[in-house]
């Protein structure tokens, strides 16, 4: 069995498809996973950390301004359609799997013309373009919230999953967590994160903040993306206050386990992880997310007790150092906040996906069987909006040309 996952530009996007293929090995030790993505791009950067094969495909999105560079987006996408398309008339994959972004578009259009069947899986509640352009060629759309429904009105069949989260996010331990970011076994420690590219207003009120926050005796692990680390621990030095800072963690999975309150935009992988490992968190919504959907997500935890929700506009040092203050003084209240967190996980959210997938995949390959007789040929391909043909015949190794 092989599969592809495309997908990424933030982790949002390339976070759930690598939970997404440890389920799929999981399930079936034999299924080899491959991933597309931009080169020299987070996802490119990411999945070759995992020893999976990369396909890197030329790609652009659409500015949401009038910009001159959006008149080489077709030529550019089209090029990435063409490299994808001979690639995965090699590779075969017996299926694929669209994570979002804009990345997603050329190799997963590439896979229908393939009629190779096709899955999406999307994270927000407002799917995103690349979703919305894709749904009326996959076979299945799996979401993470309910009202995600009436935004996909082409869709063939829309499946509430939740969102898939990596396994080992959960795996850590507390102790050798904070040892090994050298922080303290008894202090609170706040983790703070604007998501996989920073955010330059949670970083401006968390330096705002530190002083106060020093009378706590809190510590910190602060992820600041590029260009913002410095700054950081120039600030964090300034107020006498014990932080890790780093543009960007590897190892979440440290990060969320050495912590007992989380500081972050509201991203949908972000809810996912912080519901899974119930942790308490202060969200500051993104403002300009499409159809403001980090801010429902915000609210939604709100509503459960999970999290306290600051509007972007209203962020300040002082209300945060205010919020964190008062949370880590009522440990009660900050105990509860993290239950009520863990009460709205989706922990099989990557094996339900992964599952959907194989049987995708399988049913794509009985049809194919049946059509040529039980063997599957080496050209042919399957599913896609076209109807089927067969998707399972030998190509050559996907670990051939891990950057190709």
């Amino acid at each position: 069995m092989r599969i592809m996952i495309a997908g990424g530009g933030t982790g949002g996007h390339i976070f759930p498809g690598l939970a997404i293929a440890e389920a799929l090995e999981r399930s079936r030790p034999d299924t080899e996973v491959f991933f597309a993505g931009r080169r020299g791009s987070i996802e490119e950067r990411v999945v070759s950390r995992t020893g999976r094969p990369f396909l890197a495909v030329p790609s652009m999105g659409l500015r949401r301004k009038a910009d001159v560079r959006n008149l080489a987006m077709p030529f550019v996408v089209a090029g990435g359609y063409a490299k994808a398309l001979a690639v995965l008339s090699r590779r075969k994959p017996d299926a694929a799997v669209g994570t979002g972004g804009f990345i997603s578009v050329p190799p997963i259009a590439a896979a229908v013309t393939l009629r190779v069947p096709v899955l999406l899986q999307e994270q927000n509640s407002y799917p995103g373009l690349a979703t919305r352009i894709l749904s009326r060629w996959a076979g299945a759309v799996h979401v993470t919230f309910e009202e995600t429904r009436e935004h996909l009105p082409n869709a063939r069949a829309i499946e509430v999953s939740g969102n898939p989260v990596r396994s080992g996010l959960a795996l850590t331990d507390r102790a050798e967590a904070r040892e090994s970011f050298g922080l303290s076994p008894e202090a609170p420690v706040i983790l703070a994160f604007g998501g996989s590219k920073g955010a330059v207003r949670i970083n401006e009120a968390i330096k705002a903040a530190l002083p106060r926050l020093r009378e706590l005796g809190a510590e910190f692990i602060l992820q600041t993306g590029s260009g913002g680390a410095a700054d950081m621990e120039s600030a964090a030095d300034a107020a006498g206050v014990r932080a890790v800072v780093k543009a960007f963690f590897d190892d979440m999975g440290q990060a969320y386990a050495a912590c007992d309150l989380v500081v972050s935009r509201a991203g949908a992988t972000t809810i996912a992880e912080l519901t899974l490992l119930g942790k308490a968190s202060i969200l500051v919504p993104y403002p300009y997310a499409t159809e403001d959907h980090q801010m429902k997500n915000a609210r939604a935890m709100e509503r459960a007790g999970a999290a306290v929700v600051i509007p972007d506009g209203e962020l300040t040092g002082e209300r945060l150092a205010g919020l964190i203050e008062g949370l880590l003084s009522n440990r009660h209240q900050l105990a509860a906040a993290a239950d009520a967190a863990g009460t709205l996980a989706r922990p099989d959210a990557a094996d339900r996906v992964a599952q959907a997938v194989l049987v995708l995949a399988g049913a794509a390959g009985q049809a194919a069987g049946h059509a040529t007789g039980g063997g599957a040929t080496e050209g042919g391909a399957a599913g896609g909006p076209h109807g089927t043909g067969t998707a399972g015949g030998a190509g050559e190794s996907t670990r051939e040309g891990r950057s190709s």
